[in-house]
């Protein structure tokens, strides 16, 4: 089985199976009742409690549903299935694929500790594991579930103590169910939120002990221990409890500042996700040939299997080595014949900007400029040698456009949701290297190398009063048809941030090395008489 694509979900050719993708597919794989893990699909592979939540959660008819109990192989005549418990919420089910005697595990989101509603995970050894990886870097560890309750049992015992309302931020569905089954313990009274209610009501279905709740009603919380989501955290209904105190119940807890991040009192790490150790110890479980890691810390935890000697990729992410626009830089002066940075478009700028980033020295650095430059004429010069300074106009340092309108066109380009754009942006912490990771889900689709006066032309009309949304189609389209680190880089210039290891003097060297005749410079208004552009390009680069 060595076929594998994704496009905001993955797709399994040979078994033609999209498996937790979003949309609207033919015939889809479905982990669990997340709603960033379903879609309005055709035919929908889960098992009967996953069935039950998501028809609950969106309405779809039951006949869309081909339900499996955990352990029991389907054939699906060229290939066969087997869903095995994931540990993350109620019904969440790992794939078991095999297909010409390979075999597939996917895990869909998933946990290692046990859980007190939920089935504990199972695994398969397999060829090749697909799993998800929200926290796979090695500070993401869980602390014990014992000590992590009695933190939360003690904020709530000294919240009521002092008359104020304990209020509890917990998912509708697998969080808030596992603290309020949790908080038995306690004997603590407990109001729940409707939407906590309505998924509890289908896990007592099931056979889920849960202990008795009040409903939600927040003129009578006083005296109560209150879960909600944390949707309602600013909702006037919550705000009328007072006083109170909010706890977040999230992994991100592990992370120092969550509280003034998320504007609560306390924050507990509480997740259905695995922790990076488990990650390890379940990679080590299915001991597969390869490993393809999604979602969260998805590149970094690739990097790290790959460092233990195990073939590892991020699906739906840049990994480096597969850059087809990451030429490799000349090592010496002069240039190769044959250089593989040819072109003098927009494209070309961005693989000579990428080569000289990853250049070492600065002969290095020269010798790419030189090549690059000497295939431009004379307005070509003017352009690059401007934009090499992260800015789009000579007499301006600031941004052509606001970051949100950036991740508004990043969205539009590649379809995907604005909370996931922001998601990513927020990670990467700079948009261009975001630009990367969201458009290379596009794969291998075809991008073609815009000339340089066109580019300068999109930077005019964005920088031109006018419509923000006619600005964000104008990016968008741009974006959508180059390749992603040339995104990157444009990007780079409309944030007026491009930050490559330029030295100061080495465009000039590059340029009286390259042209043979003077270079007319564009002025810098900014800049005091005599001063050319390049000698205040390289004193901020």
């Amino acid at each position: 089985m060595t076929e594998i694509r994704y496009a905001r979900g993955v797709f399994l050719p040979k078994a033609g199976i999209w498996l937790d993708p979003s949309g609207r597919k033919e015939f889809a794989f479905v982990s669990h009742a997340h709603m960033d893990h379903t879609g309005r699909h055709e035919r929908i592979l889960c098992s009967p409690a996953t069935a039950r939540l998501t028809a609950e959660r969106t309405g779809l008819s039951v006949e869309r549903f081909q339900t499996h109990p955990f352990g029991r192989q389907t054939d699906f005549g060229s290939w066969q299935a087997t869903l095995l418990p994931a540990g993350h919420v109620l019904g969440s089910a790992q794939l078991f694929v095999e297909i010409n005697e390979t075999t597939l595990l996917y895990t869909g989101d998933f946990k290692m500790r046990a859980s007190l509603t939920c089935e504990r995970i199972e695994h398969r050894k397999a060829d090749t594991l697909i799993m998800e990886t929200t926290f796979g870097l090695p500070r993401y560890r869980f602390p014990p579930a014992e000590e992590t309750l009695a933190a939360i049992i003690q904020f709530c015992h000294e919240a009521l103590e002092d008359g104020a309302v304990p209020v509890l931020l917990a998912y509708a569905l697998g969080k808030a169910q596992e603290v309020l089954a949790a908080l038995e313990v306690a004997g603590l009274p407990i109001m729940i939120h409707g939407s906590v209610a309505k998924m509890v009501n289908i896990y007592r279905e099931f056979g889920i002990a849960i202990p008795p709740f009040q409903p939600w009603e927040p003129r009578a919380a006083a005296g109560h221990v209150v879960i909600c989501p944390p949707g309602v955290a600013g909702s006037k209904a919550l705000g009328a409890i007072k006083p109170r105190l909010v706890a977040a119940l999230t992994g991100w807890a592990l992370d120092s500042g969550t509280v003034f991040r998320m504007g609560v009192d306390a924050a507990f790490p509480v997740s259905d996700h695995a922790g990076y150790d488990e990650l390890l110890e379940y990679v080590a479980l299915v001991n597969p040939g390869r490993v393809f890691t999604l979602h969260g810390f998805a590149q970094e935890f690739a990097r790290d299997l790959r460092a233990r000697g195990i073939e590892a990729w991020a699906l739906g992410a840049p990994n480096q080595m597969e850059w087809d626009i990451l030429a490799p830089p000349p090592s010496l002066p002069p240039p190769p014949r044959h250089s593989p940075l040819g072109g003098s478009g927009f494209d070309a700028f961005a693989r000579a900007c990428e080569a000289i980033r990853l250049a070492t020295g600065k002969i290095q650095k020269a010798a790419i400029l030189v090549e690059f430059f000497s295939k431009l004429d004379s307005c070509g010069l003017q352009l690059v040698t401007l934009w090499l300074t992260g800015r789009a106009f000579s007499y301006s340092d600031k941004p052509v456009l606001h970051p949100a309108l950036i991740r508004k066109s990043l969205a539009r380009a590649t379809g995907l949701p604005e909370l996931e754009v922001r998601t990513v942006s927020r990670r990467n912490k700079d948009l261009g290297k975001a630009a990367v990771e969201l458009l290379s889900i596009r794969g291998s689709a075809k991008h073609g190398d815009s000339p340089l006066e066109e580019i300068a032309a999109l930077f005019q009309s964005l920088a031109t009063p006018g419509s923000p949304t006619a600005k964000i189609e104008r990016l968008a389209e741009a974006l959508s048809a180059m390749h992603p680190v040339a995104a990157s880089y444009l990007i780079g210039i409309i944030g007026a941030d491009v930050r490559i290891g330029l030295k100061a003097g080495l465009v000039e060297m590059a340029l009286a090395e390259a042209c043979d005749r003077p270079v007319e410079l564009p002025e810098d208004r900014a800049t005091s008489a005599g001063t050319t552009e390049s000698d205040s390009m390289n004193s901020r680069i």
